[in-house]
Order: structure tokens, then C-alpha cells, then sequence
């Protein structure tokens, strides 16, 4: 039998290891620049590996794109 996946979720600050603070995260996520993050509870949100990982392929494929311009 095969087991199910575990889903990694991170915290804001984790998601701040971009080299960027949880606020300037958070700052992103009211702009619409950064994904929303899964709210667990009042004052609990997390964002899920995946979420994270196609944020990150979009950047790469837009940087890759102002570069070649």
C-alpha cells in the first residue's frame, strides 16, 4: 500500500528566507505578488511547499524573460 504524500507547509518567517522579512512577505500576499497562504487559525497561516515551488518557477521564468529582452 502506498502512503500519501506529507505537505510541507512553512510559516512566514520560514518563507522569508528569500532573504526578505514576514511583513514584506505579507506586504506581497495584499499586492497579489506572492501566493495566499493557508490561514490554520486567527493568527496561523502557512503556505504549502507546491504553492511556494510554482511562486518560485514563475519568478525564474520571468526573470529568465526580462533578461532575454
Amino acid at each position: 500500500m502506498e502512503k500519501p504524500k506529507l505537505q510541507m507547509y512553512f510559516t512566514d518567517t520560514e518563507v522569508g528566507d528569500y532573504s526578505v522579512s514576514s511583513g514584506i512577505i505579507r506586504r506581497w500576499v495584499r499586492e497579489g505578488q506572492f501566493p495566499q497562504g493557508k490561514k490554520l487559525s486567527s493568527g496561523s497561516t502557512r503556505w504549502l511547499r507546491a504553492d511556494i515551488e510554482k511562486f518560485d518557477q514563475e519568478v525564474l521564468r520571468r526573470n529568465d524573460t526580462a533578461f532575454t529582452e
